[in-house]
């Protein structure tokens, strides 16, 4: 029933753009602070596409180059500004796990190359 209702609180959230409760629990205390610091880099546009905010209807997903999992407890090196990047859902969905080894402006090219 936990779980359940933390899927929910975490979709009600995500459908405003906004992190849940749990984020920080997730991704660590500094988040929130980075996240928002990624989306302003990025002008809130999707990196791949450039697709803004106003035609997604709320702030793009900022992603992870490489994966939280290969962390291992360390947040800041995680959530790094070299290590996040403003995506819209299509092409977050379409290159989560890919080109996991590669700077932000590596990233960027390979993804901008697919999306031609």
């Amino acid at each position: 029933m936990k779980l359940l209702w933390r899927t929910f609180v975490r979709g009600f959230y995500k459908a405003l753009g906004l992190d849940s409760p749990y984020s920080a629990q997730e991704y660590g205390v500094d988040w929130t602070k980075q996240r928002r610091k990624c989306l302003n880099r990025d002008n809130h546009t999707c990196r791949a596409c450039g697709t803004t905010k106003s035609k997604i209807g709320k702030n793009p997903s900022v992603h992870h180059i490489t994966p939280r999992s290969q962390f291992n407890g360390t947040p800041r090196e995680m959530n790094s500004l070299d290590n996040l990047v403003s995506l819209c859902p299509s092409c977050h969905g379409k290159f989560e796990g890919r080109f996991t080894d590669c700077s932000v402006e590596e990233f960027v090219e390979k993804v901008r190359y697919e999306n031609l």
